[in-house]
């Protein structure tokens, strides 16, 4: 773990040397004929970008705190601690939209290019009773979640819900018996209020094991890392 640590700092100072090498290159680049303009060069843009998330993982590994990464570039959802992934599985979308894609990340981002979010409530609409699973048990122990709370309910559609209207709901292929009507009705009542401002959801599609855990895990307050998907 220290390892991972130690080389997320390397990486940080590696970029920050680039960072100011760059600057008096561009210091120079200004100077020369408009004839060198055409060549080729990096994205400064991504490049920062790259650079603000590795600064942003590193002091969430700092943190020693279980962490949740949405990663729009490799479409993955994965579980972190200390930097370290201890769950992850496919980002599989219902209906694949690289357009939603961007839009979720252009609204988690902001106009301050935040790259993590606390995760503001979640929703569970229906869901089976579980039997007891020892990979979930694993995970829980990780996750500092009750191991007989990670196996209540086999989740069948649940929503995670941050600020600024951005929501992934997940859906399997068990079908549940509703958990709460009047809760229910609340969260649809909140969509509503929400949508005039704008709100943008990603639909995904897991597996019932994946989805327990992603669901059990996931609590209110969680540290949630972006990682935006590759300029279109």
């Amino acid at each position: 773990m220290f390892s991972i640590l130690r080389y997320s700092v390397f990486i940080v100072s590696f970029f920050g040397v680039w960072f100011a090498l760059w600057g008096c290159d561009g210091e120079k680049a200004e100077q020369k004929p408009a004839s060198n303009q055409s060549s080729p060069s990096w994205n400064r843009q991504e490049a920062e970008l790259e650079y603000k998330l590795i600064r942003t993982e590193l002091e969430l590994a700092r943190s020693e705190r279980l962490y949740l990464v949405l990663d729009l570039k490799r479409s993955q959802v994965e579980l972190k601690l200390k930097a370290a992934v201890v769950w992850n599985c496919p980002m599989e979308m219902v209906q694949p939209d690289s357009q939603i894609s961007y839009e979720f990340s252009a609204r988690f981002m902001g106009d301050y290019k935040r790259l993590m979010l606390p995760l503001g409530d979640k929703h569970l609409f229906a869901g089976e009773d579980k039997t007891p699973d020892s990979v979930l048990t694993i995970v829980g122990e990780v996750a500092n979640v009750d191991p007989e709370l990670m196996q209540r309910d086999l989740p069948a559609r649940f929503q995670l819900l941050w600020d600024g209207g951005l929501t992934v709901e997940v859906h399997t292929q068990v079908k549940g018996k509703p958990r709460s009507v009047a809760k229910g009705a609340l969260v649809s009542l909140r969509h509503a209020l929400r949508s005039p401002f704008g709100e943008t959801q990603l639909v995904l599609f897991m597996n019932p094991e994946d989805a327990l855990t992603l669901y059990r895990t996931a609590q209110p307050g969680m540290p949630t890392l972006l990682r935006p998907p590759n300029s279109p």
